[in-house]
Parts: structure tokens; sequence; C-alpha cells
């Protein structure tokens, strides 16, 4: 084994370099590197003084050097990022770290450090950090070992773990969290540099450095990398034992690579509280054999609780690792402690009291998406403390692969992997958490059936599958349900697009029974989708439709269907809401008062699976805010019905790259845009926000898991995990404060009708409207679908709007005329007013011969006895048309009297103006609208309104809760009225950041988010 290093004075360095090396040491120029790494015996070390730069000729050479398990030590920011040419030029790029499996690397700011810790673990550095400073700035690296699926059919399967990133110094905050590890080590465990162990000093040496030990650190670095890998796992049989069982548990050690094999001593301790239950020391030796397992069982029956098990592990080389592990004895009385996790209208409720979630999602540190195959309650069970002292109070977690590993055989599950479970949900009660698990995701196993959703086969084992777990926790009160996460219908090979047909017997029959129980003429849909009787003779002629053969676009090369598409759209509305109805059935047989969802992402923008049409089968709906950071409000808005909870139950922010395919976004931008994200998840009434993930997956082939997270790859805090402190602090303070939210006085209908047809403008009108009324009117809002506004018959609002809806469906309009005959409600209709759902033209009172026309580019528009410009871009006139009024005019804006006594009334604008490119002509029309319902703002702007601004009021009993978020590039000075307790504030809001406060109803603060200063001005 020898140690190289590269000390060059020809050779460019980006800070001080030693004066001299370990005797042991060889000294490389950069022309002998290449020939020195290549001619390298195995288990040698390469020492890398120079960070960023190193020579790119020698890449090579370095690179199958690390592939025949050599070993390296890196000191310096961002490892191997310029590599020199032989001129001594530099170019900054990520190809070769990008080929150590460093996908991107991440500038971390430790200015709130106070302290360095070496790692309990891997406790090498003990006394050895003082070269080292806390608040240096460092590192993070985005690891993406991983570049297989183990599951190649499952979206979201996970990979071999084939590295592993261990801390070995960490920085820690005030709170006595890791928010940096300038010193890491990456383990290769399989693959092409299987053996490998590659340190980093992700730090500027300073001369401080070299004074303070630094060389010291780097040799006993150097002196670890040479052992080479030796991988440990410490296993229970099972991570839930029944009391009076016995344990069994399995220690495995593999010298991996060309590691040399070491004699290793294991000193095993088995913790029940603070009673040591077992205390052993097992021989091991990898000299003899490279692979070795131990098992052994604990001397006495096991007894309900956490039993901890501690080992730590001694080379003959003087390596220490040590490895912490646990599992349950099953405490029934633990479990059943406490009451159900409740649903009211639009928060959830615990004893009585409102409890908005501040949430994150889980699976587990260490083994990602494998927890249930490699449980580890010791890692769950500090992971958990931690969310738990920071204010969470909701945690999903579940199934997202693999579910035959569960239950291969139809009606047998693993025993294995339901006592992992059952060990989960244990780990979250003991800290009160409420545990909310996922059966499915993206689409259902199917089993031996040809449709996952329709097959009564696959269906029945779909219960099976479910029942097999809750079975288990039918008395356990802080868990409940959710079916599936993020469901797309049918074909699982082509999710998230819209709905996607399999053609199998089950769904065609379906389909034709859907549109019969409408409608058993078959005349009525050869009429409605203008098909001829020839093509069409009977229902036994019905498929459903291929997207392809739907005429989306205005120009298509050859002849399609059209009406079709809305039809079929809503029949898979139809099968997921009958599908989670079944499946919400079965878990009540077991349990009648526990909570069901359906875990849905940003799905109303392309026509799948929406709350609006299976809320009626769960207990509380979701949404999922992760692509539409532009129309966040619109997310929360629109996934909100009238009687039921809705949770932002996954936000976090994709990773985005720039045109060279560097990361977009510092951690710093990433935290504000999720703090942004939080705080839309407490408008328009909804119940909170759960955080996707706490720990980046780098066990996965996804570029997107290994960025997205709260915490690093090295298990270190990213700045966004302040987010959910502080957002937990704020709502444990005045949670149980927001009761009996007053409902709006404006409602939104949305028109589905429109959205799921073959020529959707549905998204852009909407959105359009809610940034008017989030940031330029100050008027919360209430969203209902077109297919059910029988929550407004009972709480009508004043003002009902209806964005240019175009195929406007016969039922809608007439539960719109309902409401208006019944309450002195005031409507605004946009757009087009005498279209079916078909795009054909009907008659509709009152717009007694009122006709369509195509739109020009620029139209005319008068309102308030002002003439304004609407601007039709683009496609604009190809794709939509105008109303047209009676007298001929599409300009003015028509008021028509309407229901008994005339106390209602319609707004009608022919032009489509939520879709114009002027928000000006828009915001006119609001304004106007607002005036004739009698609908004031909920606040007042001293002055003119801040660009960007959205400032939202939510008043409930008592108290007004206020949500500020910037989507400005400036800090502004807020200042404004409120006219319920006429006082008057002011506060200042930094650029791309959000802030949450309490009043009273006198207006006084009562808690700001991080204390946020809010001045009451008078």
């Amino acid at each position: 084994m020898t140690i190289y290093a590269l000390l060059d004075p020809a050779f460019p360095a980006p800070h001080p370099l030693p004066d001299t090396l370990p005797d042991q040491w060889q000294a490389l120029n950069a022309r002998q590197l290449a020939t020195a790494l290549t001619q390298a015996k195995a288990g040698s070390v390469y020492v890398h003084f120079y960070g960023s730069a190193f020579p790119r000729a020698a890449w090579p050479a370095l690179k199958q050097f690390l592939a025949q398990a050599g070993n390296l030590v890196s000191l310096g920011r961002t490892p191997f990022g310029r590599p020199v040419d032989e001129h001594g030029q530099t170019t900054a790029q990520a190809a070769l770290f990008r080929e150590l499996d460093i996908h991107e690397i991440q500038h971390v700011d430790c200015g709130a450090a106070t302290q360095l810790k070496s790692s309990a673990l891997h406790p090498w550095l003990d006394g050895q950090l003082a070269c080292l400073s806390a608040q240096a700035a460092t590192d993070g690296f985005v690891l993406m070992p991983t570049k297989d699926k183990d599951q190649p059919l499952d979206s979201g399967s996970a990979g071999p773990m084939d590295a592993r990133i261990v801390p070995l110094a960490s920085a820690l905050n005030a709170q006595g969290h890791a928010i940096a590890c300038p010193v890491v080590m990456i383990e290769r465990l399989r693959g092409a540099m299987a053996g490998s162990r590659q340190m980093f000093v992700n730090v500027e040496p300073t001369a401080a450095f070299w004074q303070n030990g630094g060389m010291a650190m780097l040799d006993t670095l150097t002196r670890y990398a040479a052992h080479g890998v030796t991988e440990w796992w410490l296993k229970p049989d099972f991570a839930c034992y029944e009391p009076g069982e016995v344990a069994t548990l399995t220690l495995q050690g593999e010298a991996l690579g060309a590691t040399r094999g070491q004699r290793w001593t294991a000193r095993i301790t088995t913790m029940y509280g603070l009673e040591a239950h077992d205390e052993r020391e097992l021989q091991l030796d990898t000299l003899q054999d490279s692979s070795i397992t131990k098992r052994f069982t604990l001397p006495y029956p096991i007894r309900a609780g956490r039993y901890a098990i501690s080992a730590t592990l001694t080379s003959d080389a003087g390596e220490v690792i040590k490895l912490e592990q646990g599992f349950w004895g099953r405490d029934a009385e633990l479990l059943a402690r406490g009451t159900r996790l409740k649903a009211g209208r639009d928060y959830f409720e615990r004893d009585g009291q409102v409890m908005p979630v501040v949430g994150m999602t889980y699976m587990a540190s260490d083994v990602h998406r494998k927890f249930l195959q490699l449980p580890n309650v010791a890692v769950w069970d500090a992971d958990m403390a931690t969310l738990a002292g920071m204010g969470v109070n909701y945690l999903r977690t579940g199934i997202w692969s693999a579910w035959r590993q569960l239950m291969f055989v139809d009606g047998h599950a693993s025993e294995a992997l339901l006592r992992a479970i059952d060990a989960f949900i244990l780990t979250c009660v003991s800290h009160d958490l409420e545990c909310c698990f996922t059966f499915f995701a993206f689409t259902p196993e199917a089993w031996e059936g040809s449709n996952p959703y329709l097959d009564p086969r696959s269906r029945a084992a779909q219960k099976r599958f479910i029942r097999s777990v809750v079975a288990r926790h039918t008395d356990t009160k802080r868990v409940h349900w959710d079916l599936i996460n993020e469901p797309s219908l049918f074909d699982p090979e082509r999710i998230f697009v819209g709905p996607r047909t399999l053609h199998d017997k089950h769904e065609n029959q379906a389909f034709r029974d859907w549109l019969r129980a409408r409608n058993p003429d078959i005349a009525h849909w050869q009429a409605a989708w203008d098909i001829s009787p020839a093509k069409l003779p009977d229902f036994s002629a019905i498929r459903p439709p291929q997207p392809e053969k739907i005429g989306f676009n205005t120009t298509e090369i050859a002849p399609k269907q059209h009406g079709l598409w809305l039809d079929y759209a809503l029949f898979t509305q139809s099968a997921h809401r009958d599908w989670a109805s079944d499946l919400a059935a079965s878990i009540r047989e077991l349990v009648p008062d526990v909570l069901v969802c359906v875990g849905q992402d940003e799905a109303l923008g392309q026509q799948r699976p929406h709350a609006f049409f299976y809320a009626d089968a769960v207990d509380y709906t979701t949404v999922h805010s992760w692509w539409l950071n532009d129309a966040l409000g619109w997310d929360s808005l629109f996934s909100k019905t009238p009687h039921k909870p809705n949770l932002v139950q996954e936000t976090g922010i994709m990773h985005v790259e720039r045109p060279n395919g560097r990361s977009r976004r510092s951690e710093a931008e990433l935290m504000q845009l999720l703090e942004r994200k939080y705080a839309y998840s407490y408008a328009y009434g909804n119940a909170g926000a759960v955080h996707w993930i706490w720990n980046i997956n780098y066990h996965m082939d996804n570029i997107n898991e290994s960025h997205i997270g709260a915490c690093r790859a090295d298990g270190s805090q990213k700045p966004e995990a302040e987010i959910t402190a502080a957002f937990g602090e704020f709502f444990g303070k005045v949670g149980v404060l927001l009761q009996n939210r007053d409902l709006p006085k404006a409602a939104v209908v949305y028109p589905f009708t429109n959205d799921y047809s073959n020529r959707r403008t549905t998204l852009d009108a909407t959105q359009a409207l809610v940034r008017q009324f989030g940031f330029e009117l100050g008027v919360n809002l209430q969203a209902v679908s077109d297919h059910d506004l029988s929550s407004l018959m009972s709480a009508p609002p004043q003002l009902l709007l209806l964005p240019c809806p175009f195929n406007l469906d016969d039922g809608c309009w007439a539960q719109i005329t309902a409401l208006l005959d019944a309450h002195p409600v005031t409507l605004l209709l946009t757009g087009p007013a005498t279209l079916d759902r078909y795009f054909n033209a009907t008659a509709r009172a009152p717009f007694d011969q009122a006709s369509i026309r195509n739109l020009s580019r620029e139209e005319p528009c008068e309102i308030a006895g002002k003439t304004l410009r609407a601007t039709f871009a683009g496609e604009a006139i190809a794709r939509i048309e105008t109303g047209v009024a009676a007298s001929g005019d599409s300009a003015q804006l028509q008021r028509i009297p309407f229901g008994q006594g005339r106390r209602g009334q319609i707004l009608w604008h022919p032009l489509p103006l939520e879709l114009n490119a002027n928000p000006a002509t828009l915001n006119a029309l609001y304004r106007a609208a607002l005036h004739a319902a009698n609908v004031d703002g909920d606040f007042v702007w001293q002055g003119e309104a801040p660009a960007g601004v959205f400032l939202h009021a939510q008043h409930f009993a008592g108290h007004t809760l206020w949500i500020a978020i910037s989507e400005s590039s400036r800090d502004q000075l807020l200042q404004f009225s409120d006219p319920c307790s006429g006082r008057h504030y002011q506060t200042q809001l930094a650029a791309g950041r959000a802030q949450l406060w309490l009043t009273d109803s006198k207006g006084a603060v009562v808690a700001s988010l991080r204390n946020h200063a809010v001045e009451v001005v008078r």
C-alpha cells in the first residue's frame, strides 16, 4: 500500500499547500501522477491537496485507480470542479466530479454554526478538529450513485445502494442540529468502485489550517482510507416482536473490493429503557472469509416497549465503527393511547382542538425507500425526535414500490414487513406524531388482474393487501390511511399524462355502462360526438379513445374525434371515485372512524383524478404543489372542497437546471421558495403543509430525488429545514385559535367541463383570476365545481364568478339559475354563453338571440364607462371565440336582472377577458363586479398596492390570520388597514419571503412567524 500526493510547485494551487509531507507519503508532480496511479497497487491512497484543480490529462488514470478500489483523500472546495490542461488553463465544469457520482456541489453557508463535532458512529476525528472553523463555508454533495431500478416497472422504484455517505465532522447550530458536514466519507459498496473509500475535507485551507494540525488530520483520514470498506449491518429478524417472544439478531460484515480483511471485536449492548437487557462480545474475522455472519438470540422474553441496540466494532488495525439499531416489543397500550384525528370542515381536530398540519414525509435517512425491508428503529427514533422537536405533527410514509414483496402471493402478506410497519407506527406514536400510511403509488398493484382499477380480481387483492396492515391497527389512535399517491388511470406505463386507456374488457364494459346510465339511447351519443350510425351502431361499438385519435389541435392532418374525450375523461373520474370508495369502505369495515384519503398531486392541470370528484369517498383531500410555482394560490384554492379539509400533502422544490446542466437554484433560493409554498398551504382555508421529504434519496435513479429534501445526503439540515421549524413553532402557538372560519363572500366555479374537453382554456382563465384577486384586489375566494354547486345554496356568496366556461354544461347552468332564483347573488360570466358541453350552439336563457363569433387580436372592451383594450395573442384567434349579445355587441359589460324579485343579477361580458393579455382590463372587470355585488376587499392598502405581493386575510371567530407572500425581487414595506378592526399596520416583507401573523378581534398582534415585527400604527 502506497500513499501518493500531488505536490507540484508548478501546478496552480487555489489555496495554501503544506510545506512537507509525512515520511511514508510519495510526492508527485503533475506529469508523474497518471503513471503512478496506473501502476498503484490495490489499497493505495491518493491524497489531493488542490481541491477544485486537477490535471485534466490524469483524470482517466484516477478513475481507473478508484475503479480498482483505490482510495482517495481530497482537500478543498468543489473537488475536481476546475480541471487544468497542459497549458495551465482551468475551466469550471461538473463532468469530473459527476463521474464520482456527485451530481452537483452546493455552497453551504455555516454562519449559524456554533461548534464542530466529530461523528459518533465513526469517531476517527475526535480531538482533531482544531484546524477547522465551524463558521467556514463548505460544500454539500448531491449524490447520485444509483443508476438502475430494482423494480423496473415501478415509477417509484428505488435502486441498488451502491454507495453511502458518512459525516466525519459536522457543524452544529445553537439547537444542536448539524447544518453542514465539512468532512465526509463516501464508501463504495457495489458497482465499479466497490471497496473504495473516498474522504473529502470540503474547506478552503488557510495558513491556520496547517498551523493547527491540518496535516495530522489528513494523515488520520489517509490511514482510515487505506483500510478500504468493510460493510457492516446489525439486523433484528423482526422490527417488532410480540411480548413473550425472543429476539434473534444478525451481525454481518463484508470486506469489499480489494479491501484487506481485518480481525474485529464486536461489543453489543441491548437496552430496554435504562436497563441493560443483554451484553455480549463477538469475534469476527474477514481475513479468512471476506464475508462473515454471526447470529445471536437475546436470552430474555421481549416486553412491550422499545429496545435500543448499540454495537462497537474495533479492528486489529485500530478502526472503530459504531452501529445503532433497535426493535419494538409490541405495545398495545401505547398504540391505543389518545384519540383519533378527526376532519372538520377546514382543519383537522384532535381532542376537540384545531390542529393545523405542519408535516413531513419520511421513510428513513439510512436506506430510504427500503426502510421496511431493512428497518432500523434507532434511526427512525432519532429522526422522529428531531421532527417532533421542530413542531411537526403529521408524518407521511408508505410503500411507493415493490408491493409484491409485502404480498407476493395474493392474500398472504409477509410477516416481517407487516412487523416493520408496526414498528414504524409505534415509533411515530411514541413521539405523538400522526402517521399517514400510503398503500399504493401512481397506479395500484394489479396482482394477476388485467386492470388495476376495474378488474374485480385486482381490487379484491388490493383489499386483502390493505386489510393485512389495517387489521393490526384497529385500536391504534395515531395512524390513518392514504389509499394511493398521485393516481393516474388506467395504464401503469403512461402515468402523469391524463387518462390513458388499457382497452381491456373491464374498462370497455365499464365505460359503456357509465354512458348507458347517463343516456341509454345510442342516438344521443351519435349526435353528441358527431359519429354516424354506421360507425356507432350500438353501445358495443364504443371503445375508450386513445389521445392520438382526438383533435386537441386546431389543425390536424387526419379527421379525429372530439366530444368523446370529454365523456371519457369524466368516466375516469367516476371510475377512480368508485375505486377509492370501495377500498375506503373496506378499511372502515375494520375501523369505522379512521381517516382515509387519496394523496393527489397537481392533477387539475392534467385531466387526472381530482378532489372535486372523489371528495365524498374520502375524509379529506390533498394537493401536492410541485411544478406550478407561478400558481401556488391556485393550487390551494381549487383543491379545497366546501365540506372537507384540504392538505398540501407534499410540497417541495423540483430540481431545475441551467442550459449548461448546472443547478439553477442555490440552497438559499430553495429555502425561500419552500417558505412561499408553505405559506400558500394555509391560504383559502387549507389545512397545512407537508414537506417532501426529510432526507434526500440518493438510492434512486432519479435526479429530482437526489436533490429534494430537508436534509442533504450527508444528513445535515439544509436551510429548508428551518421553514418546517418556524411554521411548527408558529402554529403550535396559534393553531387552536383558528376556529369557525368565515366563508369568503366571493366564490368561483371551476369549469371542469371545459378543462376535460379537447379545447381546454380553464387553466389559463382561472389562474389569471386567482392572481388578480390575490395580488391586486385583496379579496378572498372559495371554489366549487361546475358539477356540484349545492354547497352554495345553504351559504350563498355575494359574488359568483364563472370564468370563460365556453362549453357550458346545462346541469351547471341549471344549478346557477336555481341559486340566483333563491338568493340575491351576482354572477359574473365571461365569454360565450350559448355553447353546450360539446361546443355546439344552443339556446340558453336569458341570453336570447346571443351568438358567437371569431375573435380579433384586438377587441374594444367597455367597462364602467371606459373603453379599454383586450388583446388576444398567440393562438387565441384560432382556438377561442367571443360571445355576441343580441344587439350584435361584444364590447359592453351586460347587466341582466335575474331571479325572483330580480334580487340577483348576471353580469355578462361576451369577451373571454381572463384569456386576454392586458391585466388592467381584467382588473377593471373584477372591480366592477365587486362593486355591483357590494363586496369589499379584506384590507386597504395605504397608497399603491406593492407589486408582486400576495396579502391574504382569513377571518375566524375572534381572530384573523394574515398571510403575506412576496413574489418580488425587492424588499417592500407593507402598509395597510384592516376594515374589521379599524387598525393600521406596517411590516417589512423581504424579497421572495413570506410572513404570517395572527391578530385578535381588536386588531392586536397575537403572534407572528419567527416573531417578525408587525407594527400596529394606530
